[in-house]
C-alpha cells in the first residue's frame, strides 16, 4: 500500500504550520501591540483578517485550558488511532490519504507546540472577524485550519459515499424488479 500522498500532506501541513508559528512567535511582541492587517472589507474597528499573537493552553475556544496534559494525551491517542486503523480508514485510497494527511499533520503541529515550545501552549495568530454576524472568531493557526479542512472533507466524503450507495441500491432494486 502506497501512502505517499498521506506523508506528503502530513509533512506539508506540519511544515507550513511550524514555519508560520515560528514567524508569529518571532514577532510576538509586535503582533500583540500592532496586529498586521491582511484583509479589511468593511468600515469599523475590526478587520476581516489580521495576524496577531496569543498562546492557548486549551483546545478550540480555549476549552479544557485547565487540562493541557489531557489534550496532549488525546493528540497522541488520535495519531496512534489513525495509524492503527489505517486500513479501516481506507488510507490506500487517494482521498483518505489527503484527508488524514491534513488531520494528522495538524494534530502533530499543535502537539509539537505543547511538547517543544515555551510556554507549552499552542501558538495562535490568525484573527478573523465576521461582520455580518458581528462575531470575532477565536484566534487560530494553520494546524487548526488543516484539521478543520480534513474533518469537513471527511464528512462531505461520507455523505457523498452514502448517496452513491443509496443510488446504487435503488438502481439494483429497479433492475431486479424489472427482471421479475
Amino acid at each position: 500500500m502506497s501512502t505517499v500522498r498521506f506523508w506528503a500532506f502530513f509533512l506539508g501541513t506540519l511544515t507550513a504550520d511550524q514555519v508560520t508559528k515560528s514567524w508569529a512567535q518571532g514577532k510576538a511582541s509586535l503582533l500583540r501591540e500592532n496586529p498586521i492587517l491582511v484583509l479589511d472589507f468593511f468600515d469599523g474597528p475590526e478587520a476581516f483578517l489580521e495576524f496577531t499573537y496569543i498562546t492557548n493552553p486549551g483546545a478550540a475556544w480555549s476549552m479544557f485550558s485547565n487540562f493541557p496534559e489531557v489534550l496532549t494525551a488525546l493528540a497522541f491517542v488520535a495519531l496512534i488511532c489513525i495509524y492503527l486503523f489505517r486500513h479501516s480508514l481506507e488510507l490506500e485510497k487517494v482521498g483518505p490519504q489527503i484527508i488524514f494527511g491534513l488531520i494528522a499533520g495538524g494534530i502533530a503541529g499543535n502537539l509539537g507546540d505543547r511538547l517543544f515550545r515555551t510556554p507549552a501552549e499552542v501558538v495562535d495568530f490568525i484573527d478573523v472577524y465576521l461582520p455580518l454576524l458581528d462575531y470575532d472568531y477565536p484566534i487560530f493557526n494553520l494546524a487548526d485550519s488543516f484539521i478543520f479542512l480534513g474533518v469537513f472533507s471527511y464528512i462531505i466524503r461520507g455523505f457523498r459515499e452514502a448517496a452513491e450507495e443509496k443510488k446504487a441500491a435503488l438502481a439494483s432494486e429497479t433492475s431486479n424488479s424489472s427482471d421479475s
